[in-house]
């Protein structure tokens, strides 16, 4: 008899136990979600680091693209980092436009605009084959 309480109390314990491991996954509410992006407010435009994507405006409504077109000029010396809780960068845009002023007679020089693609793209790699890489190591 006193075997089978012992087996009893052993069994009950385990249900216990095992009930102790139940995962239950966090909800992930969009506090949680921020990308990082340059914006530059000299020509309103957003640099998103992760997707290597631009976001600028185009007459009335904004556009996403892989590539600016050549009469935008980036300028390094007015670049501000930001991070957005956003899918849309742009919803702050007025927001960063009154946060970020470019300093009062400010002129883009069209030299700095290829070198500061060419640093976007450079940041973009890296950015992205680090994550590749934590994915990976997960």
């Amino acid at each position: 008899m006193q075997a089978k309480t012992a087996l009893y109390l052993m069994f009950v314990a385990s249900l216990f136990s095992i009930s102790a491991c139940v995962y239950v996954p966090r909800y992930h509410d969009r506090a949680d979600y921020a990308d990082e992006y340059y914006y530059y407010p000299n020509v309103g435009v957003y640099f998103h680091l992760f997707s290597g994507d631009y976001y600028y405006r185009d007459h009335d409504h904004w556009l996403r693209v892989r590539e600016l077109p050549r009469h935008i000029h980036l300028d390094h010396r007015v670049r501000q980092n930001v991070v957005i809780r956003e899918r849309e960068p742009y919803r702050d845009y007025h927001r960063h436009q009154e946060q970020f002023r470019s300093p009062p007679k400010f002129r883009p020089e069209p030299r700095y605009d290829a070198p500061e693609r060419e640093h976007n793209q450079r940041l973009h790699d890296q950015y992205h084959q680090r994550w590749q890489h934590n994915q990976r190591n997960r």
